[in-house]
């Protein structure tokens, strides 16, 4: 070998030869690589991170490329993700440009589906760099170890709605008048037998549940006042002994005889003279002459005597109201407000565990809310099937029953067919929701959650913990709102990172479990509250073993693995 080729040789391996001089290619340190977040986390169903390079000044050849690919590594498998490519000033390649001068900072996002394992992911660049034809590998870049999964911690406790009986109690009333002569208030026996009266007494006695009794006595305006002051307590009071009669001992008040000594119960009102009744009788009849003028004094500003005097001077007129109108004002009414009477509740079970069509629907669905067995539930809803057909009730409550006996198949078919009774039954759809989220489709289930949203605060819950699962954190608080103590509201916090209302609701649970004390150490960890941590972890530990190899290997706590304190809390 001569002396050129020897120099020549000299100068290819030291990378100096014209065009490989590049610094670039021999300065991997003037890079600088990192992810956001620092840790990887699972948000809804992926796993989504930004891969952010600086290039430092004078770095960039006008010349050259780099190329960096993230790679996410788990469980013996690799993963390449589409790379962040970037070009020289003057380079014929694709990418973004950067300025040799001042270098500059890049950002490029990346998402990869969450796959079992990459909870214990690296994440790495392959970084290739080329001037002109020479590219050089340099040394992988490691961006991240693992994966936060704390969503994984939700727990699916759906809230399935059962459709209720809207069993509503029948208001039922009567009241009946007595009329009395000028002047008196003893109830004549013509009164008493009237078939009116009757008919009061008959509708006291037939077991209903009185509920209140109103009596208001009355005077027609054509006395003295003090008289007919008098006279209208008289004959309220007669009207009072009158009802009186009729209900003590009666088999209506037989358990609630102390009601008729109660003023709530037992009303007595009293209207002295009865002027409201005159002009209200007078108002729409042609019989009175110079009924202008009658009116016009009664709606009068005198005193009662004035309006007598001025109302005798129409002599026609006052004969007219003296046969006719002033009699019916002598008076005292009687209101009797009840409720219809309804089976006990042991009857209506018993009903409707026999079946038949005796029973309405609304108490078949009553009957099963009153019924104590499993059994017995089921078998009232399958008879009110056979019994109401129509009715989506049966279907939908049977399906509720199956969904909390784990049969989710069977509960999914009730719901189809309680849809099929009724398109828009709002818990329907909701129950739907359910057992599609449990099937795995949470998309699907969160529209069926929306159309059910004036089913209340169940269905919100519910479309809360589908938004967790998607990964949509920020309404997921929204819809937890109307809960309380609650672990999936308190993680759904957590996941919004709100620390500090995360512990306040956690504090509210009063029954905690060991994965409430692991949220607390979660939070703990994310805090830097060590004690909040290890306490947290110790007792979930020690009330659940499965918690010991979860922390592990879980990256919330990757920053503490090798501490002597965090080996401490879990052993």
């Amino acid at each position: 070998m001569n002396l050129t080729q020897k120099v020549a040789l000299v100068l290819l391996s030291t990378g100096i030869v014209a065009g490989c001089s590049s610094k670039m290619l021999k300065t991997p340190e003037k890079v600088s690589y990192n992810t956001e977040p620092k840790v990887l986390e699972l948000k809804g169903d992926s796993v989504a991170f930004t891969m952010n390079v600086e290039f430092g000044p004078k770095f960039f050849d006008k010349r050259g490329t780099l190329v960096a690919t993230p790679v996410i590594n788990y469980s013996g498998n690799s993963v390449e993700l589409p790379a962040a490519s970037f070009k020289g000033e003057t380079a014929e390649a694709t990418g973004r440009t950067v300025n040799y001068e001042n270098g500059g900072k890049f950002s490029q996002p990346a998402n990869i589906a969450f796959k079992k394992g990459m909870e214990k992911a690296e994440l790495t660049a392959k970084v290739k760099v080329g001037v002109k034809s020479k590219t050089v590998d340099f040394p992988d870049v490691k961006l991240a170890d693992g994966t936060i999964v704390t969503q994984q911690l939700l727990q699916n406790d759906f809230r399935p709605i059962a459709s209720a009986s809207n069993f509503k109690e029948v208001a039922v009333a009567k009241e009946a008048t007595i009329f009395f002569e000028i002047n008196r208030s003893e109830v004549r026996n013509s009164e008493k037998k009237k078939a009116e009266l009757q008919d009061l007494v008959n509708f006291m006695q037939k077991g209903y549940e009185i509920r209140q009794i109103v009596v208001n006595g009355y005077a027609s305006p054509d006395g003295e006042l003090q008289l007919n002051d008098k006279l209208a307590d008289q004959r309220a009071k007669a009207a009072n002994d009158f009802v009186f009669n009729a209900l003590y001992g009666k088999k209506g008040m037989k358990k609630n005889k102390e009601k008729l000594f109660d003023d709530n119960f037992y009303q007595e009102q009293t209207a002295t003279e009865d002027w409201k009744g005159l002009l209200s009788a007078i108002q729409n009849v042609n019989d009175i002459p110079e009924k202008d003028k009658v009116i016009a004094i009664i709606n009068g500003a005198g005193s009662s005597e004035e309006k007598q005097d001025e109302l005798r001077k129409l002599t026609s007129s006052y004969k007219v109201l003296a046969d006719k109108y002033l009699p019916p004002l002598r008076r005292a009414k009687m209101i009797v407000n009840a409720v219809e009477p309804v089976k006990n509740d042991s009857t209506l079970v018993a009903m409707a565990v026999k079946g038949g069509s005796e029973l309405t629907a609304n108490e078949y669905v009553k009957a099963a809310e009153k019924a104590s067995k499993y059994d017995d539930k089921i078998t009232i809803y399958k008879n009110m099937m056979a019994a109401h057909a129509g009715d989506y009730r049966s279907y939908n409550n049977l399906g509720v029953l199956s969904l909390q006996a784990g049969k989710n198949q069977e509960a999914k078919k009730y719901f189809e067919d309680a849809k099929s009774k009724d398109e828009n039954a709002a818990e329907v759809r909701n129950n739907l929701g359910i057992v599609t989220a449990i099937s795995g489709d949470y998309k699907l289930a969160k529209e069926y959650f929306a159309q059910a949203r004036n089913a209340g605060q169940r269905n919100d819950y519910n479309i809360g913990i589908c938004a967790i699962r998607l990964g949509q954190w920020e309404e997921a608080t929204g819809k937890m709102n109307e809960v309380d103590g609650n672990f999936n509201k308190a993680l759904a916090y957590v996941l919004n990172k709100n620390y500090s209302a995360a512990e306040r609701e956690t504090d509210k649970i009063e029954e905690k479990s060991a994965a409430v004390y692991y949220l607390r150490a979660i939070i703990g960890a994310r805090t830097d509250n060590r004690d909040m941590m290890t306490t947290g972890l110790t007792r979930a530990v020690a009330a659940d073993a499965k918690f010991r190899e979860m922390a592990k290997n879980d990256a919330e706590f990757i920053k503490h693995w090798n501490q002597d304190y965090f080996k401490v809390a879990i052993r």
